[in-house]
This record gives C-alpha cells, sequence and structure tokens, in this order.
C-alpha cells in the first residue's frame, strides 16, 4: 500500500510539472514585440520592444524604411549583468517577459534625416534579425526659443501624470494648438489652463499649488479645461500663467516623444510658435504586457 501511495504521488508531482512546463513555454514569445513608436524630433529616440525574461540580448541597430541605419548608443548595451532580468535596458519586469528600451543618438538622426513609417529591420547582438512594424519616427531641426514664454515648471508621475507650466513674458493672443500625431490623442487627456479661459478645477486655477499635490489630484479636480473643448483664440497678459497637463490612459501601450505647437501673435502682431512636449516612458504592468501581446502580438 506504502508502495502503491508512492508511485501515485510521484504521477501526481510529475502531472504538476509538466503541467507547469507546458503553462511557461505556452507564455513564450516566438520573438520580440515591439510597441508603436511616435517620435516627431523631440528629446532622445527610444525603441521599447517585450521579450522572453530569459533572453539576453539586445538590440544593436535599426535600419529604418527611409534605408538609413542607426547603431544603439553605448550606455543602453555596454554593461549588462549576468541576469538579463536586471540589465540597463530593462524596463519592467515579469514572470515571464521584460520590457527593454534602447536608445539612439539624436544628433545622428538629425545628421541623417530620418524620416520613417512602419516596418524597420531590427539587428540584435546575438546575430539575429527580424523585421517589425516600430510606428512613425521623424528627426527635425532644434528649434530656437522665441523668449516669449518662460519655463515655470515641468513634472511627471508614475502614475501618467504629467504637466508643463509657463508664464508670458508680455501681452499675446494664441490662434490654434497643433499635434503632428492626432492618433496619439486616444491615449491622453489633457488640460490647459489660462485666466482667460472658462475653466474647470479646483477654485486656485493653477496658482501657488504643490507640483505633488498636482499630479496626485484628481483629474476633475485639475485645473484648466480640456484642450478639445477650448474656444481660440485666447487672450493672455504678460505675467499670465499657462499649464498643460496630460494624463495617460490606463490601456495606453504605445511609446511617444514629440511637441504640440502653439501659434499664436504677440501684442505688436508678430507671429510665435511655441511648442509643448509630449512624451512618455512606458512602465508596464504584467497586465500591460498581456496588452501589448493581444495587440501586437499577431502583427
Amino acid at each position: 500500500m506504502k508502495g502503491k501511495t508512492f508511485i501515485i504521488s510521484l504521477l501526481i508531482v510529475a502531472i504538476s510539472w509538466g503541467g507547469n512546463l507546458w503553462f511557461y513555454q505556452s507564455k513564450q514569445l516566438e520573438e520580440p514585440i515591439f510597441l508603436e513608436h511616435f517620435y516627431g524630433g523631440a528629446g532622445v529616440f527610444e525603441l521599447y520592444y517585450l521579450t522572453n525574461r530569459e533572453e539576453s540580448s539586445h538590440v544593436m541597430s535599426v535600419e529604418f524604411s527611409d534605408g538609413t541605419t542607426l547603431h544603439a548608443k553605448s550606455d543602453y548595451y555596454g554593461f549588462h549583468s549576468g541576469n538579463p532580468a536586471y540589465g540597463p535596458d530593462v524596463q519592467s519586469r515579469s514572470m515571464h517577459y521584460l520590457l527593454k528600451k534602447t536608445g539612439f543618438d539624436e544628433q545622428q538622426m538629425r545628421e541623417l534625416e530620418v524620416d520613417h513609417e512602419g516596418e524597420a529591420t531590427i539587428h540584435f547582438n546575438d546575430g539575429k534579425t527580424m523585421t517589425a512594424d516600430i510606428g512613425t519616427v521623424e528627426s527635425s531641426e532644434l528649434r530656437e526659443g522665441n523668449g516669449i514664454f518662460r519655463s515655470q515648471g515641468t513634472s511627471s508621475s508614475s502614475n501618467g501624470r504629467s504637466f508643463r507650466t509657463y508664464t508670458v513674458k508680455e501681452d499675446l493672443k494664441i490662434d490654434s494648438m497643433s499635434s503632428p500625431f492626432p492618433e496619439v490623442q486616444d491615449d491622453l487627456k489633457m488640460k490647459l489652463y489660462a485666466p482667460s479661459i472658462d475653466l474647470t478645477g479646483t477654485p486656485d486655477a493653477g496658482g501657488p499649488r504643490s507640483y505633488s499635490k498636482e499630479l496626485d489630484e484628481e483629474w476633475s479636480q485639475v485645473a484648466g479645461a480640456p484642450l478639445e473643448k477650448i474656444d481660440f483664440p485666447i487672450e493672455m497678459k504678460r505675467g499670465d500663467r499657462i499649464r498643460l497637463t496630460m494624463q495617460e490612459k490606463p490601456d495606453a501601450i504605445r511609446a511617444y516623444s514629440y511637441e504640440i505647437e502653439m501659434t499664436g501673435t504677440t501684442e505688436n502682431g508678430n507671429p510665435f510658435t511655441q511648442p509643448f512636449l509630449i512624451s512618455n516612458h512606458p512602465q508596464f504592468t504584467p497586465e500591460k504586457m498581456e496588452l501589448l501581446i493581444e495587440r501586437r502580438g499577431s502583427q
């Protein structure tokens, strides 16, 4: 009887082990999954992708659709540890996957005038090559400041909230705000604060409040009005504050870095443009990793 019980116990262990092994193998990716990127030449271009947790390889270069090839910055792959889950390129990890990023030289992108959309050829340090739809990647010339807007503060939080605040140095009128990537607006909620806007939110409407409180407020209490509901033009007086607050939606799985362009005229009739940087640095939960696989794993 004891022998029979022992055999049954071994069978249960073997079945359990086999089931765990099958489940582990069923969760493995055949190849990395790349996020959809929207890069408009603002800030450093960083390429994000999901790979298996035990995968130690990393991106070495990308050949874009316009024929240009860029090599990764050395600080993204030069000092990897023995455990791939804790390399310098790892942004998030789960039981099965790693979210990694690779950065590229901003100046080199400008010199090569990168202009890409859709599939790119990705080269890894272990010799493997794959093609993947990485989205839209464009380079642009550096902007010179117009001297009209003075930065008052920028901040961001792990909850997907960020804002940028300026004061204006002279009377002016804002005629419009436009985005080069309107599709990214599906991932974001935005509020714009200026004294002349019909406001929602807290009574002081962006007055002297702590940045940490602004980042943690309920969205309904954030000072300003939804960007899509603002009637332009916006009149501003010298010393007025303007703030753009952004909130990424919980199911957002894109990577982006670009500028919303504000256009208008000063009191003297001189035209101006002012960029507002829109960017994120994805940090995925295990649930968002599964969402990425569901949405882009079959592409």
